[in-house]
């Protein structure tokens, strides 16, 4: 039997930091303290199942009508329950986008989808908080950053170049969520692949 001191116990938060931290450096993407401590604390939180069924309900992850939550924030009668619905939409988009990643490449969803709901929601949350001005500006600041907020988790999650392959839809797919997404991750990928995606079309050998 192991002694409990040989027992491996990693930090979640600790571990998480220092991902985002590396994976914003490999993006050259400055999120600045308060979006990074945004970011870990998300990630932390969505390794507990209970932290998505509070977010999401019961509905499975990508399957959940990211519409409905919008809906819901809208028809809130108070103040409060808007800011904590669009949260959650936010917090659901940005970690649906960055973490399943492989999942957009294999399937037909519109990953902007996800980044635009997201933008709106976390916008939404800053123009609806009025006396606390420093979490006006940081909901403000992953609003306008949501993109490369996606980029950042998506290098945690490590769903980049190994999945990547060599296989021609792979990367067909990944050309395309770049021209949607402008996304500067997707065009190091593509990079790394031998495709400047700036200067040149997509031309493969069949």
């Amino acid at each position: 039997m192991k002694n409990e001191s040989d027992t491996l116990l990693i930090n979640p938060r600790e571990y998480f930091k220092g991902e985002v931290n590396k994976a914003s450096k490999n993006l050259k993407v400055c999120l600045g303290e308060e979006m990074e401590f945004y970011v870990v604390n998300l990630l932390c939180d969505f390794i507990n199942p209970q932290k998505i069924n509070e977010t999401l309900g019961e509905n499975d992850i990508l399957g959940t009508p990211l519409a409905f939550l919008m809906q819901q924030a809208h028809e809130a009668e108070h103040s409060d329950q808007k800011i904590n619905t669009f949260r959650r939409l936010g917090d659901a988009s940005l970690y649906i986008a960055g973490y399943f990643q492989d999942y957009f490449n294999r399937k037909t969803f519109d990953i902007k989808y996800y980044i635009d709901m997201g933008s709106i929601a976390y916008g939404s949350v800053s123009n609806l908080i009025r006396k606390r001005k420093d979490q006006k500006t940081v909901y403000a600041n992953l609003a306008d950053h949501f993109s490369q907020l996606v980029d950042v988790v998506a290098e945690v999650s490590e769903v980049s170049e190994d999945n990547l392959g060599n296989n021609h839809s792979d990367i067909l797919s990944i050309y395309d969520r770049w021209n949607r997404t402008n996304s500067k991750r997707l065009r190091k990928i593509l990079e790394e692949a031998g495709i400047d995606p700036i200067s040149t079309s997509i031309k493969l050998a069949q």
